[in-house]
């Protein structure tokens, strides 16, 4: 591949040299010389353009040869890297998906753990708030109780300080679900 480019390279310049010379007048013609020399890595490319005169002028670019030569590589290597990048982006967007549907059903399951414990805390409230009844209709009632009667109210009394604390338990670890969650 290397020996087709560099011949149809020279032959692209011979004959850009060559149409050159021909559409050249007599005074420019003087300042273009035609080789059969193969070009050097140094030499820069010409160009025809077309002027308002109506005529083809052979001008200077700032393209040398070596450029040309080691375009094909720059592709390849241009080519590579941006397979490279797609592969990379590809499995970056893999992950992503992936830490989406892991945050997705974490959060749906802590949902339901915070909607049971809310249950529960409400349960407990009710609880409470018929011992507490209880121990009013005790208290009430125990003018003429005997020493039974303030062991029922001790125990009731235990028993409603347990469930507050419980139930304060539960607050904390509800409030620090729905911190994680959020």
């Amino acid at each position: 591949m290397r020996s087709f480019s560099k011949r149809s390279l020279t032959r692209l310049a011979t004959a850009t040299l060559l149409l050159g010379s021909l559409t050249l007048t007599g005074v420019a013609q003087a300042a273009v010389e035609v080789s059969s020399d193969g070009p050097s890595s140094d030499d820069t490319i010409p160009a025809l353009r077309f002027d308002r005169f109506d005529k083809y002028v052979l001008v200077k670019t700032n393209v040398n040869v070596s450029a040309l030569e080691n375009l094909p590589k720059t592709v390849k290597n241009n080519a590579e890297e941006l397979e490279s990048q797609k592969r990379t982006l590809s499995e970056q967007a893999r992950q992503i998906e992936e830490l989406k549907r892991n945050s997705g059903s974490s959060s749906t399951s802590s949902s339901k753990e915070i909607d049971e414990l809310k249950r529960t805390i409400k349960e407990q409230e009710r609880d409470l708030n018929d011992l507490g009844k209880q121990v009013e209709e005790l208290k009430r009632n125990s003018g003429s109780s005997s020493s039974s009667s303030n062991s029922e109210i001790s125990s009731l009394k235990r028993e409603l300080s347990d469930q507050d604390r419980e139930m304060d338990q539960l607050k904390r670890t509800v409030e620090e679900l729905s911190r994680k969650v959020k």
